[in-house]
């Protein structure tokens, strides 16, 4: 077959027997590099992927007989506040003819080049004109001119790529894809790849059309496309912007996140689009699904809660889950993220839940056996930099604490006083030192014993969304980790003084020295007349900030001294059975009790007072991990 007799088929017969019978032939011809026409007084945009640059709609039905349109067509929109350069992006076009199982798949990437650039304007469209002309309306000028390539009207899959990115043909992509190579991609009608669930086939009088006049997009081509009267736009048209200038939409990157529990962490991605010009935040958290195969935030991930901060021009952000890889065969397991408490001039958008499915892994322990991970030294490790520091466990460090163990070959007795004081060096630490105690003692410093917070400390979900935020990208030994932390502190600190429950405390209507001495008070009466008197008039002389008097009152000596063993024992609740002291199987402080009374009995000495080993043997800690 050639050009010419693949043009007199369609000259007599339908434009779908034309179909049928050119696609494969159209794809082999078609050059890969097309030129497109345009010019732009724009100098500075983006070149490179854009999560604001969708497929609006998808046109594959021009030309035929009652045909909106003479010719097919695929129309992309910036659905983001930004100039866009989509020169050298590309369109990835595998379209389908036949029936299943028997499909024919013709694959393509076209490559789009324009001198010297092709801008996308915020609220803008670009038109891509495919096929030969037939009946229907002329469509306005293209941006591009693909003609005479078709589209296939049974089924095709449009994958858009970034500057210098390609595929292999027939690929499927993750939705949304992580790695960048992907930024977005529709698949309709008989196709087999698709985002979420298959969009149906366009036809005659309707074209593929995304919601929101292009603005809404939750990776499920079902879902986000429609069947619509098409209305093709270039780049000439009049801007349709989403949501309201100067706004942005923060969102999960996906519907689902999945990992295997031995790699250890899953990384979720949360994305903003729009307005990104200035800052924004937004809190985050992951609970349990219950009851749909639910996760536990005790034996499958690690407690994650906190607030994720955009700086200005920042699209995306990944929080890191930590998950446990016991020793239990088991099914699928689900937690639920969300998003909420957005700020910064920015909404969450429509996908503000996502579900994160943590896949059991082929473990050659996994028997079903009595078997619990916390038996092995590497287990038992790892699983105390999870609960205790909130990170992965370094290799150097992880090693150390392993060969410390190991070290007493099959000594009984060696092994538990190792494991015994490994256990207490985490809580010892350095990092966690300046990490976890430092928010207990944010905490016990300054806010009064309420019905809501006994004992005047702090409750175990917001401890462990303060120590993480405080503890964030802190290794200790790692480059940069002083400044790292000295920088995750002081936002801390700052924010705190800010909170509803400490202004309610602190009003701001009170002056620097009663603020110093309301403080002071509160804390135990730490500060000396001289500390005291240095701090408020560095206070009222705006050398110091609320924030950062509190942190110093936090950082004395003798307070942490006079706080260590009631926050050690907090810690045995947090670290190892992670609750409340008064949570159940408790209904009291009871226990908690007992164990200050022995810690302070025996001077702080937790192998006189058998406090770690009474924690790390129990049931209560042994049965997280338990088949």
């Amino acid at each position: 077959m050639n050009v010419k007799s693949c043009i007199k088929s369609f000259e007599v017969n339908s434009m779908i027997h034309y179909k049928s019978k050119c696609l494969s032939f159209l794809a082999a011809i078609l050059l890969l590099f097309i030129s497109a026409s345009v010019t732009s007084s724009v100098i500075f945009a983006q070149s490179t992927a854009d999560p604001n640059i969708r497929i609006s709609q998808v046109y594959t039905r021009g030309g035929e007989a009652g045909a909106a349109f003479q010719n097919d067509f695929v129309e992309l929109f910036n659905r983001g506040q930004t100039d866009v350069d989509v020169s050298g992006w590309s369109l990835n076009i595998s379209n389908f003819a036949g029936a299943p199982p028997n499909f024919q798949i013709s694959s393509t990437n076209i490559r789009f080049f324009s001198s010297p650039n092709l801008i996308m304007k915020p609220g803008g469209h670009l038109l891509i004109k495919f096929g030969f002309s037939g009946s229907g309306q002329p469509l306005p000028t293209p941006d591009i001119n693909l003609s005479p390539f078709p589209l296939s009207e049974v089924g095709a899959q449009i994958i858009l790529l970034p500057k210098d990115k390609t595929l292999p043909f027939h690929y499927c992509p993750a939705a949304p894809d992580l790695t960048g190579t992907v930024v977005d991609y529709v698949g309709f009608g008989i196709a087999t790849c698709y985002e979420g669930t298959v969009a149906p086939a366009p036809l005659p009088d309707k074209a593929l059309s995304r919601q929101a006049d292009g603005c809404i997009d939750t990776d499920d081509n079902f879902a986000d496309l429609t069947l619509a009267t098409p209305n093709p736009r270039n780049r000439l048209n009049g801007l349709t912007p989403c949501g309201n200038p100067g706004s942005s939409v923060i969102e999960f990157g996906a519907p689902q996140f999945e990992v295997v529990e031995n790699q250890g962490v899953a990384q979720v991605m949360v994305t903003r689009t729009g307005d990104v010009s200035t800052a924004a935040t937004v809190d985050y958290l992951v609970l349990d699904n219950i009851p749909s195969n639910s996760a536990s935030e005790r034996s499958d991930y690690t407690t994650k809660l906190g607030t994720l901060h955009f700086a200005p021009g920042e699209i995306q952000k990944n929080v890191d889950l930590l998950v446990t890889d016991n020793l239990v065969p088991e099914a699928d397991e689900h937690a639920s993220l969300g998003l909420l408490n957005a700020t910064g001039n920015a909404g969450i958008g429509p996908r503000n839940s996502a579900l994160l499915v943590i896949h059991d892994d082929i473990h050659d322990s996994d028997s079903g056996e009595s078997s619990n991970v916390i038996d092995t030294s590497s287990g038992y490790v790892r699983q105390h930099y999870h609960d205790f520091l909130n990170r992965q466990a370094d290799s150097g460090g992880e090693a150390f604490w392993i060969n410390n163990i190991e070290s007493c070959g099959n000594s009984v007795a060696c092994r538990e006083v190792k494991r015994l004081d490994t256990s207490a060096a985490f809580f010892l630490s350095i990092e966690f030192q300046r990490t976890g105690f430092l928010v207990y003692r944010v905490y016990k410093a300054s806010l009064p014993e309420t019905s809501e917070r006994p004992r005047a400390m702090p409750r175990y979900r917001e401890f462990m969304r303060d120590t993480q935020q405080v503890a964030e990208g802190v290794a200790v030994g790692s480059s940069d980790w002083e400044q790292t932390l000295e920088a995750n502190v002081v936002r801390f600190t700052e924010d705190f003084v800010y909170r509803p429950e400490f202004l309610a405390v602190y009003p701001p209507s009170l002056n620097q020295v009663a603020y110093v001495e309301k403080l002071n008070v509160q804390a135990g009466n730490v500060l000396t007349f001289m500390e005291f008197f240095e701090l408020s008039n560095r206070l009222m002389a705006g050398l110091e900030t609320r924030g950062s008097v509190l942190r110093k009152i936090a950082e004395k000596q003798n307070f942490s001294d006079r706080e260590k063993n009631r926050a050690f024992v907090l810690m045995q609740y947090y670290g190892y059975l992670r609750r409340n002291p008064d949570d159940l199987p408790d209904t009291d402080f009871g226990g908690f009790d007992f164990w200050l009374a022995k810690m302070n009995q025996f001077g702080g000495d937790y192998r006189a007072a058998e406090m770690v080993k009474a924690f790390i043997t129990s049931d209560e800690y042994r049965r997280r991990f338990a088949p």
